[in-house]
């Protein structure tokens, strides 16, 4: 037995709708990688101005000190250090560029006179840390386009283009110019 026609058409829905939908989830998948990346673009760039900014105040106010390295984890290196009032410091934040210190190591420390708080490791600067942050956007930016490329090329529209909805009229087609017609 055989369904008729109208019955066929109601157990097969159209496959337009999925197909639409699909479109618009890979739209919105190139949407999220975009502001991701955004994302990731503002916190370096906040980064990089940070870091120049502690230079600044560092070099702006110089005192050195010798400093003993207390603890070493991936997120801080702890140092203690005698400024030049003879007051122990130990930086809240730890030490600015402390790459390859170890426990108990001795250095010598800049820090800024008017706030302790700010120490960094002799010789070194904000140039240190800007390789990590223009090799983190490479990286970052080397997977994002071709992503955003991909999934913008799957859902066949503008990533952030607005649809038009009824009621709105196409733009009035631009007329090429050409030679006059003949009257």
């Amino acid at each position: 037995m055989s369904a008729t026609p109208a019955a066929a058409a109601h157990l097969d829905p159209p496959a337009a709708p999925v197909a639409g939908r699909r479109r618009l989830v890979w739209r919105w998948v190139a949407r999220a990688i975009a502001l991701v990346t955004l994302g990731i673009t503002v916190m370096m760039v906040a980064l990089a101005i940070g870091m120049r900014s502690n230079d600044r105040a560092i070099d702006e106010h110089l005192g050195t000190a010798t400093a003993t390295v207390l603890s070493v984890s991936p997120l801080r290196t702890g140092i203690e250090f005698v400024d030049a009032s003879g007051a122990t410091v130990r930086p809240e934040g730890g030490v600015l560029y402390p790459g390859l210190l170890s426990i108990g190591q001795q250095f010598v420390v800049e820090y800024s006179v008017a706030d302790p708080q700010v120490a960094r490791v002799a010789g070194r600067s904000a140039s240190v840390g800007t390789i990590m942050i223009v090799v983190t956007l490479g990286v970052t930016y080397l997977v994002a386009v071709p992503a955003v490329w991909w999934c913008r090329r799957r859902s066949g529209r503008p990533l952030w283009g607005a649809r038009r909805g009824p009621g709105h009229k196409l733009p009035p087609a631009v007329a090429e110019p050409g030679p006059p017609s003949p009257r």
